[in-house]
């Protein structure tokens, strides 16, 4: 029986890496889409203010479980582009609350279209039900590894 739980982990460990190396892949092809020169973090980055709007920096810096430094530069490049903007937090003067432009939001939704559009390639021979059960389980997945 251990044997049988010790090789399943093995496997599934394996098509994790496997999944996350393809998901690296349609990152890029996506944050392309959104804006040919953003790179896969800032189109990621993208996602997470739209998700948590308006977003203080240092919020989205702990959403994002990285260096402030990074995204701060990530941010004003995002700016430079016209896809994000940044305005006082009336709560607090010394913040800035970020959120996306007309631009961002057009940018992400035709993003999104397309990574739909490649998802349901993918899975055009999977019965509705299928679909759901995975989805089920990549959820509960997710929900463990917070």
């Amino acid at each position: 029986m251990a044997t049988d739980t010790s090789d399943a982990l093995e496997n599934l460990e394996k098509e994790l890496v496997t999944m996350a190396r393809r998901l690296r892949s349609l990152q890029r092809t996506l944050s392309d889409e959104a804006h040919p020169d953003l790179e896969p973090a800032q189109y990621a980055l993208l996602n997470h203010v739209e998700e948590l709007a308006p977003v203080r920096m240092a919020d989205l810096v702990a959403a994002l479980e990285v260096d402030k430094g990074p995204v701060s530069r990530a941010c004003a490049r995002l700016e430079e582009e016209g896809l994000l903007k940044r305005a006082a937090d009336k709560s607090d003067a010394r913040a800035t609350l970020l959120t996306l432009t007309a631009a961002g939001k057009r940018k992400l939704t035709a993003a999104r279209k397309k990574r739909h559009k490649v998802i349901e390639d993918l899975l055009k021979d999977w019965s509705p039900a299928q679909v759901k059960t995975f989805a089920t389980q990549v959820s509960r997945f997710n929900k463990l590894a917070d």
